[in-house]
Protein backbone atom coordinates (compact mmCIF):
# COMPACT_ATOMS: atom_id res chain seq x y z
CA UNK A 1 0.00 0.00 0.00
CA UNK A 2 2.80 2.39 1.00
CA UNK A 3 4.34 1.54 -2.48
CA UNK A 4 1.00 2.21 -4.03
CA UNK A 5 0.82 5.51 -2.33
CA UNK A 6 4.25 6.97 -3.25
CA UNK A 7 3.84 6.36 -6.84
CA UNK A 8 0.15 7.69 -6.49
CA UNK A 9 1.51 10.68 -5.49
CA UNK A 10 4.44 11.24 -7.57
CA UNK A 11 2.17 10.68 -10.78
CA UNK A 12 -0.15 13.46 -9.18
CA UNK A 13 2.75 15.93 -8.96
CA UNK A 14 4.46 15.24 -12.49
CA UNK A 15 0.78 16.13 -13.44
CA UNK A 16 0.64 19.39 -11.41
CA UNK A 17 4.02 20.32 -12.10
CA UNK A 18 3.47 19.81 -16.31
CA UNK A 19 -0.04 21.45 -16.08
CA UNK A 20 1.29 24.69 -14.45
CA UNK A 21 4.14 24.39 -17.23
CA UNK A 22 1.67 24.28 -20.11
CA UNK A 23 -0.54 27.19 -18.28
CA UNK A 24 3.47 29.39 -18.09
CA UNK A 25 3.74 28.57 -21.88
CA UNK A 26 0.62 29.43 -22.86
CA UNK A 27 -0.29 33.02 -23.35
CA UNK A 28 -4.00 32.59 -22.70
CA UNK A 29 -4.05 31.52 -19.41
CA UNK A 30 -0.87 33.44 -18.51
CA UNK A 31 -2.56 36.83 -18.01
CA UNK A 32 -0.14 40.09 -18.29
CA UNK A 33 1.45 41.53 -15.04
CA UNK A 34 1.07 44.88 -15.70
CA UNK A 35 -2.39 46.46 -16.73
CA UNK A 36 -3.63 46.65 -20.07
CA UNK A 37 -3.73 50.79 -21.35
CA UNK A 38 -3.78 52.88 -24.06
CA UNK A 39 -0.48 53.20 -26.28
CA UNK A 40 -0.05 56.79 -24.54
CA UNK A 41 -0.16 55.55 -21.43
CA UNK A 42 2.28 52.47 -21.93
CA UNK A 43 5.50 53.68 -20.02
CA UNK A 44 7.74 52.93 -23.24
CA UNK A 45 5.39 54.43 -25.41
CA UNK A 46 6.19 58.22 -23.80
CA UNK A 47 3.57 60.53 -24.82
CA UNK A 48 5.16 64.06 -25.35
CA UNK A 49 2.28 65.91 -26.90
CA UNK A 50 -0.98 66.15 -27.84
CA UNK A 51 -3.04 68.79 -29.94
CA UNK A 52 -6.82 67.82 -30.48
CA UNK A 53 -6.84 64.56 -32.39
CA UNK A 54 -2.52 64.66 -33.22
CA UNK A 55 -0.26 62.60 -30.69
CA UNK A 56 3.06 62.50 -30.72
CA UNK A 57 4.98 59.58 -28.61
CA UNK A 58 9.20 58.97 -27.82
CA UNK A 59 9.15 54.93 -27.80
CA UNK A 60 12.36 53.48 -26.49
CA UNK A 61 13.08 50.03 -25.63
CA UNK A 62 16.13 49.14 -24.17
CA UNK A 63 18.01 45.49 -25.37
CA UNK A 64 15.77 42.59 -24.42
CA UNK A 65 13.05 44.87 -22.22
CA UNK A 66 9.51 44.47 -23.09
CA UNK A 67 6.69 47.31 -23.01
CA UNK A 68 3.25 46.71 -21.74
CA UNK A 69 0.56 44.83 -23.51
CA UNK A 70 -1.33 47.56 -25.20
CA UNK A 71 -4.03 48.89 -27.44
CA UNK A 72 -3.79 50.86 -30.47
CA UNK A 73 -7.46 52.24 -32.20
CA UNK A 74 -6.38 54.94 -34.52
CA UNK A 75 -3.51 54.52 -37.23
CA UNK A 76 -0.30 55.34 -36.70
CA UNK A 77 2.97 56.74 -38.13
CA UNK A 78 6.43 55.67 -37.03
CA UNK A 79 9.91 57.15 -37.67
CA UNK A 80 12.18 54.37 -36.51
CA UNK A 81 15.70 55.80 -35.48
CA UNK A 82 18.42 53.07 -35.42
CA UNK A 83 18.23 49.42 -36.72
CA UNK A 84 17.21 47.76 -33.45
CA UNK A 85 14.94 44.66 -34.23
CA UNK A 86 11.40 44.02 -32.22
CA UNK A 87 9.46 41.11 -32.33
CA UNK A 88 5.23 41.57 -31.41
CA UNK A 89 3.00 38.96 -29.51
CA UNK A 90 -0.57 40.15 -29.49
CA UNK A 91 -2.68 39.45 -26.41
CA UNK A 92 -3.36 35.72 -26.42
CA UNK A 93 -0.99 34.60 -29.34
CA UNK A 94 2.63 33.54 -28.96
CA UNK A 95 5.19 35.68 -29.89
CA UNK A 96 5.85 36.76 -33.66
CA UNK A 97 9.32 37.14 -35.19
CA UNK A 98 11.60 39.78 -35.04
CA UNK A 99 11.93 42.61 -37.29
CA UNK A 100 12.89 46.02 -38.04
CA UNK A 101 10.12 49.01 -39.81
CA UNK A 102 10.17 49.40 -43.65
CA UNK A 103 11.67 52.76 -45.49
CA UNK A 104 13.34 54.48 -48.08
CA UNK A 105 14.78 57.58 -49.36
CA UNK A 106 12.52 59.86 -51.32
CA UNK A 107 13.28 62.28 -54.03
CA UNK A 108 11.48 66.01 -54.05
CA UNK A 109 9.65 67.20 -57.27
CA UNK A 110 8.27 70.80 -58.12
CA UNK A 111 5.05 71.31 -57.53
CA UNK A 112 2.89 74.27 -58.45
CA UNK A 113 1.26 76.41 -55.48
CA UNK A 114 -2.06 75.75 -54.96
CA UNK A 115 -5.06 77.92 -55.56
CA UNK A 116 -6.75 77.14 -52.15
CA UNK A 117 -6.04 78.44 -48.39
CA UNK A 118 -1.73 76.40 -48.44
CA UNK A 119 0.76 78.01 -50.05
CA UNK A 120 3.19 75.65 -50.95
CA UNK A 121 6.54 74.77 -50.03
CA UNK A 122 9.17 75.03 -53.18
CA UNK A 123 10.70 72.15 -53.62
CA UNK A 124 13.55 70.27 -51.00
CA UNK A 125 17.06 69.32 -51.80
CA UNK A 126 16.48 65.45 -51.15
CA UNK A 127 18.24 63.61 -48.46
CA UNK A 128 21.96 61.90 -49.76
CA UNK A 129 22.40 57.79 -49.96
CA UNK A 130 22.84 56.91 -45.90
CA UNK A 131 27.00 56.94 -45.67
CA UNK A 132 28.42 54.36 -43.60
CA UNK A 133 27.85 54.23 -40.02
CA UNK A 134 25.29 57.14 -40.35
CA UNK A 135 22.18 57.19 -38.27
CA UNK A 136 19.42 55.30 -40.19
CA UNK A 137 15.76 56.17 -40.13
CA UNK A 138 12.92 54.62 -41.56
CA UNK A 139 9.60 55.32 -42.26
CA UNK A 140 6.43 53.15 -41.91
CA UNK A 141 2.31 53.07 -40.40
CA UNK A 142 -0.12 51.00 -39.20
CA UNK A 143 -3.42 51.74 -40.32
CA UNK A 144 -5.27 48.54 -39.98
CA UNK A 145 -5.94 49.55 -35.90
CA UNK A 146 -8.50 51.75 -37.24
CA UNK A 147 -10.62 48.65 -38.37
CA UNK A 148 -9.68 46.06 -36.47
CA UNK A 149 -8.04 47.43 -32.68
CA UNK A 150 -5.66 45.51 -31.53
CA UNK A 151 -3.48 44.57 -28.57
CA UNK A 152 -0.08 43.58 -28.05
CA UNK A 153 3.64 44.37 -26.66
CA UNK A 154 6.86 44.21 -28.03
CA UNK A 155 10.10 43.16 -27.61
CA UNK A 156 13.60 44.60 -28.05
CA UNK A 157 15.57 41.49 -29.29
CA UNK A 158 18.50 43.54 -30.77
CA UNK A 159 21.71 44.70 -28.99
CA UNK A 160 20.49 48.86 -29.26
CA UNK A 161 18.81 51.07 -28.08
CA UNK A 162 15.10 50.79 -30.24
CA UNK A 163 13.66 54.27 -30.35
CA UNK A 164 10.64 55.11 -33.08
CA UNK A 165 9.05 58.88 -32.75
CA UNK A 166 5.09 58.21 -33.44
CA UNK A 167 2.18 60.03 -34.49
CA UNK A 168 -1.10 58.98 -33.94
CA UNK A 169 -3.76 60.52 -35.92
CA UNK A 170 -7.38 59.87 -34.33
CA UNK A 171 -9.36 61.05 -37.26
CA UNK A 172 -11.41 59.17 -40.04
CA UNK A 173 -8.07 60.74 -42.43
CA UNK A 174 -8.64 62.45 -45.84
CA UNK A 175 -8.27 60.68 -49.02
CA UNK A 176 -9.65 63.88 -51.26
CA UNK A 177 -7.14 67.03 -50.70
CA UNK A 178 -4.18 66.64 -53.14
CA UNK A 179 -0.81 67.55 -51.81
CA UNK A 180 -0.66 70.62 -53.63
CA UNK A 181 -3.92 71.77 -52.05
CA UNK A 182 -2.52 71.00 -48.77
CA UNK A 183 0.19 73.16 -49.12
CA UNK A 184 2.93 70.65 -49.86
CA UNK A 185 5.43 69.90 -53.10
CA UNK A 186 7.82 67.40 -53.37
CA UNK A 187 7.02 63.30 -53.73
CA UNK A 188 5.94 61.91 -50.73
CA UNK A 189 8.13 58.84 -49.38
CA UNK A 190 4.98 56.97 -47.69
CA UNK A 191 1.26 57.91 -48.41
CA UNK A 192 -2.13 56.97 -47.39
CA UNK A 193 -5.10 57.84 -45.69
CA UNK A 194 -3.98 59.21 -42.58
CA UNK A 195 -0.53 60.35 -43.13
CA UNK A 196 2.04 61.69 -45.67
CA UNK A 197 5.59 61.95 -45.44
CA UNK A 198 8.21 63.74 -46.42
CA UNK A 199 12.11 63.65 -46.43
CA UNK A 200 14.20 66.65 -46.89
CA UNK A 201 17.80 68.33 -45.91
CA UNK A 202 19.39 71.55 -45.47
CA UNK A 203 22.77 72.65 -45.42
CA UNK A 204 24.77 74.41 -43.11
CA UNK A 205 22.67 78.28 -42.94
CA UNK A 206 19.85 77.08 -45.35
CA UNK A 207 16.28 77.68 -44.55
CA UNK A 208 12.64 76.68 -45.92
CA UNK A 209 11.00 79.61 -47.34
CA UNK A 210 8.10 80.95 -44.76
CA UNK A 211 5.50 78.87 -45.48
CA UNK A 212 1.94 76.82 -44.29
CA UNK A 213 -0.28 74.36 -44.88
CA UNK A 214 -3.54 73.45 -44.43
CA UNK A 215 -3.36 70.28 -42.47
CA UNK A 216 -1.48 69.82 -38.90
CA UNK A 217 2.28 68.96 -39.64
CA UNK A 218 4.63 67.05 -37.18
CA UNK A 219 8.50 67.82 -38.04
CA UNK A 220 11.63 65.52 -37.01
CA UNK A 221 15.32 65.56 -37.04
CA UNK A 222 16.29 62.08 -38.69
CA UNK A 223 19.98 62.83 -38.35
CA UNK A 224 23.14 64.65 -35.95
CA UNK A 225 23.36 67.93 -35.87
CA UNK A 226 23.10 70.72 -33.62
CA UNK A 227 21.33 74.57 -34.41
CA UNK A 228 18.22 73.77 -36.57
CA UNK A 229 15.27 75.71 -35.78
CA UNK A 230 12.14 75.32 -36.50
CA UNK A 231 9.85 78.95 -36.13
CA UNK A 232 5.97 79.36 -36.42
CA UNK A 233 3.67 80.23 -33.49
CA UNK A 234 6.37 78.61 -31.46
CA UNK A 235 9.92 78.38 -31.66
CA UNK A 236 11.38 74.60 -31.42
CA UNK A 237 14.86 73.72 -31.23
CA UNK A 238 16.68 70.70 -33.37
CA UNK A 239 19.77 69.70 -31.78
CA UNK A 240 19.35 65.59 -31.33
CA UNK A 241 17.68 62.65 -33.69
CA UNK A 242 14.14 62.47 -32.17
CA UNK A 243 13.41 66.36 -31.81
CA UNK A 244 10.08 67.37 -33.19
CA UNK A 245 8.43 70.29 -33.85
CA UNK A 246 4.51 70.42 -34.70
CA UNK A 247 2.19 73.44 -36.62
CA UNK A 248 -1.49 73.32 -36.72
CA UNK A 249 -3.18 74.08 -40.21
CA UNK A 250 -2.56 77.53 -41.04
CA UNK A 251 0.43 78.25 -39.03
CA UNK A 252 3.34 79.91 -41.11
CA UNK A 253 6.83 78.70 -40.17
CA UNK A 254 10.10 77.63 -41.58
CA UNK A 255 12.87 75.25 -40.96
CA UNK A 256 16.02 76.88 -40.55
CA UNK A 257 19.72 74.97 -40.31
CA UNK A 258 22.13 77.39 -38.07
CA UNK A 259 24.38 74.89 -37.29
CA UNK A 260 27.10 74.00 -39.47
CA UNK A 261 26.92 70.85 -40.30
CA UNK A 262 24.03 69.05 -43.01
CA UNK A 263 20.68 68.57 -41.20
CA UNK A 264 18.12 65.88 -42.40
CA UNK A 265 14.30 66.02 -41.34
CA UNK A 266 10.76 64.10 -42.18
CA UNK A 267 7.38 66.30 -42.32
CA UNK A 268 4.98 64.56 -41.85
CA UNK A 269 1.23 65.31 -42.94
CA UNK A 270 -1.45 64.56 -40.44
CA UNK A 271 -4.47 64.38 -43.11
CA UNK A 272 -7.87 64.90 -41.60
CA UNK A 273 -11.17 66.71 -43.59
CA UNK A 274 -11.58 70.15 -43.66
Amino acid sequence: MRRYSFGLCAAVAIAWMGAAALRADDPQKDPPKEPIVPVYHEPHHRQVFQYGTTRILDLQIPPGDKSWFHSHESPVFYVTLGTSRTRTQNLGEEWGGGGAARGGAGRGRAAQAPDGDGAATPPRPAAPPVAPGALISRLSSTTSYAERPITHRLENIGESLFRAMVVINETPGDDATTQEAAGFSGKPELTNRWFRAYRFALSPGESTPMHRHTVPVAVFQVSSGRGGLGVGGMKFEFNDPGQWAFFDAGNTHEIKNAGDARMEFVEVEVRRAK
